[in-house]
């Protein structure tokens, strides 16, 4: 079993590559410049609370840090992905991965949504066209859920492959997090049949290795 001294230390890596990722990502890295370090806290405290299964009111922190620097959900899905990744290769077990979707999923659902006024401002800004010269890294583009990198229904078939790399195959780990994706979709496209959505994101898993 994993000690709890254990569990501090992975949320502590985790929120300091977490921030790590989002200061690399054009799109959001001017977002908490001035609060990186308030961001890394926060992010620390909601992984520690997940990993060691108390309550301190870090999802609250996070909700008013978002809040403050007036972050929408597309830009919350973004450091999501950023933090689940930077989570999944220290092999917390299902059961943590559920409750970290879980608790972005929360803040999430308290985040105003996109408008499409701030979204065609996002794609015509400088840090929009910086983004469009890097190569495809085929990340997930809510609200629509289109891969950045070619434009097709994510999780594309270049995704696909890369995530079965990243998880060493098809793993529980991979499942949760296409699952929380999944979640966070079906928030974002209301008339997507739901039988349609879970055969996008989770039907192309090779059952027998889950």
């Amino acid at each position: 079993m994993m000690h709890i001294r254990d569990r501090r230390r992975i949320a502590r890596i985790v929120a300091a590559e977490t921030t790590r990722r989002l200061a690399q990502d054009p799109a959001l890295a001017v977002t908490f410049d001035r609060d990186a370090e308030e961001l890394r806290a926060c992010v620390r405290d909601v992984l520690a609370e997940v990993l060691l299964s108390v309550g301190s009111g870090a999802e609250e922190r996070l909700l008013a840090l978002c809040r403050r620097h007036r972050v929408n959900r597309e830009a919350f899905d973004a450091l999501g992905h950023h933090l689940l990744s930077a989570l999944l290769p220290h092999r917390v077990g299902t059961d943590a991965l559920v409750r970290a979707g879980a608790a972005l999923s929360a803040v999430r659902g308290r985040l105003a949504p996109a408008r499409a006024d701030d979204r065609r401002r996002t794609s015509n800004s400088a840090a929009g066209r910086y983004r469009s010269t890097r190569p495809p890294e085929h990340l997930p583009q809510p609200p629509g859920w289109t891969c950045t990198g070619c434009g097709a229904e994510w999780p594309c078939a270049t995704k696909q492959s890369q995530l079965l790399a990243e998880f060493g195959g098809a793993s529980a780990g991979l499942a949760v997090y296409l699952g929380s994706c999944l979640v966070a979709a079906v928030q974002d496209l209301p008339t997507l049949p739901l039988a349609g959505a879970r055969n996008r994101f989770l039907g192309w898993l090779p059952r027998s290795r889950i």
